[in-house]
Parts: C-alpha cells; sequence; structure tokens
C-alpha cells in the first residue's frame, strides 16, 4: 500500500468540510468518520501493521500529524454542525488550521514513505556531537 494514496481520502475530508459550510447537515458524517483515527485507511495502517516500524522517528512524526489531522477535522465539523460558521470558514481558509494540518500530514507521510523505501536507520549521533 502507498501512504501516499491515503492522502486522497484525507484532501476530501477538506472538500466535505468546505461544502458542509452551505449543507451543514452533510458534514455529521464527516464528523462520525474523522472524529476516530482509525476509520481511515491510514489511521487503520498505522494502529494495526506499522508495529516494526514502532522505533522510527518517522512513524511517531507521522502519528502525530494524523492525529493532529484528525482532531482539525473535527474541530471544524463540530463547528459547523452547531452553525458556527465563520468560525469554521476561518479555520478553512488557506494557510489557516486545516490546510497546515493537511501540509503537515502530507510532509510526514512523504518523510515516512522515504524510510520505508530505504530501509534504513537514521544515523546514530554520538554524545557532543552535533547531526
Amino acid at each position: 500500500m502507498s501512504l501516499g494514496d491515503t492522502l486522497e481520502e484525507h484532501w476530501i475530508a477538506g472538500v466535505s468540510l468546505r461544502n458542509g459550510m452551505e449543507m451543514h447537515k452533510r458534514v455529521r458524517l464527516v464528523a462520525s468518520a474523522f472524529g476516530n483515527e482509525r476509520c481511515c485507511t491510514l489511521g487503520r495502517w498505522i494502529h494495526e501493521d506499522a508495529q516494526r516500524w514502532d522505533d522510527a522517528p518517522e512513524l511517531l512524526q507521522l502519528k502525530l500529524a494524523h492525529a493532529s489531522f484528525h482532531t482539525v477535522a473535527l474541530v471544524i465539523a463540530i463547528a459547523i454542525t452547531q452553525k458556527r460558521i465563520a468560525e469554521a470558514a476561518v479555520m478553512l481558509e488557506p494557510d489557516a488550521l486545516f490546510e497546515n494540518a493537511a501540509r503537515m500530514l502530507a510532509h510526514a507521510v512523504s518523510c515516512f514513505e522515504n524510510r520505508r523505501v530505504t530501509g534504513t536507520l537514521p544515523t546514530p549521533v554520538r554524545h557532543g556531537e552535533i547531526h
């Protein structure tokens, strides 16, 4: 499985949230789907198949970025369902909260994919040395 392909699923969340600003009932589906980070393909992979990478810092970065993305999406979905449309709109603006969370997730996926492809561990840094 290419983790990069799973980003499309997360991109669709952004589209759904933006559309939800117009039709807030539709966002309830997004809120329930993104309220639990294990509901998407990437989340299931992280929690079920990533054990052999547990000591990789790139996996930790991926886990944090993925959880952050879902938290941000859920906060926006809740704002929309509570009809706090202006608040949700601010979080969905370019370079705002949602876009930054999506970029952070894309970066973490890229770093982890690079790690998976090379299969190398980071070079240890001896005490007192700058890496």
